[in-house]
């Protein structure tokens, strides 16, 4: 394995914290109720096209079963993302910012006001390090909750591994997604700086029940786009 690539994989700052093991959230979280699966389920998602395409990023099934798209950031009229349900309906928009405190928002198609989650990049060791942020969510799970905590939430998102990309996403002392670079997806693994630059890996989301599979696309979308680059 080349000097190159091993710089490159582990040119970033993972989380010091210890990995938690893969459990359920204490109550539901989502920002669609209807993506709140009663049992663990895992996608993949896939990057293509470009800027401009209506599907920069498809999201798949165990079964090869499309369930999302994604589009590029530049389709269209209104400069975000929008993700999409298999039948190719809006279910919201991913803006990013410019801003080192907020860097992306979550809001409902067509609006720049109607915000559902907030993405800000964690600072590691006084220095943004790639892959770790957090994600305020408005609990759609909880509109009915008396409780604020549950109506609003902050996921952690946590960078671990070297040799594969591996990102855990974290509610209270709970893991209830992960990301990974997937093995199964990818066809080849860079070997030079030069591809490496170039490579756009498949992810996997590894999601347990009472979390929205939506929310979990959203930041695998946030996390290929800051990581390995976006389209």
């Amino acid at each position: 394995m080349s000097t190159a690539y091993t710089q490159s994989r582990i040119s970033h700052k993972p989380s010091l914290s210890p990995r938690k093991a893969l459990k359920s959230p204490v109550r539901h979280i989502a920002l669609r109720k209807e993506y709140v699966k009663d049992t663990k389920t895992r996608l993949v998602l896939k990057p293509q096209g470009d800027a401009q395409s209506a599907v920069a990023y498809k999201v798949l099934d165990e079964d090869g079963s499309l369930q999302f798209t994604v589009t590029g950031r530049r389709h269209g009229d209104r400069v975000c993302r929008e993700i999409r349900d298999s039948s190719g309906l809006p279910l919201y928009e991913l803006h990013r910012k410019l801003s080192l405190r907020t860097a992306w928002a979550v809001t409902l198609p067509g609006s720049n006001d109607a915000t559902l989650a907030i993405g800000s990049p964690r600072w590691t060791f006084g220095s943004l390090s790639s892959g770790n942020f957090t994600m305020c969510v408005e609990n759609q799970a909880a509109a009915d909750s008396k409780r604020e905590d549950e109506k609003k939430l902050t996921l952690l998102i946590e960078r671990h591994g070297n040799a594969l990309a591996l990102f855990d996403i974290v509610d209270g002392d709970r893991k209830v997604a992960e990301v990974r670079e997937s093995i199964k997806h990818n066809e080849r693994l860079p070997l030079t700086r030069n591809t490496w630059q170039k490579y756009r890996p498949a992810l996997d989301l590894n999601i347990t029940s009472g979390i929205d599979q939506s929310l979990v696309v959203t930041v695998g979308v946030i996390l290929s786009d800051w990581v390995f680059g976006s389209t």
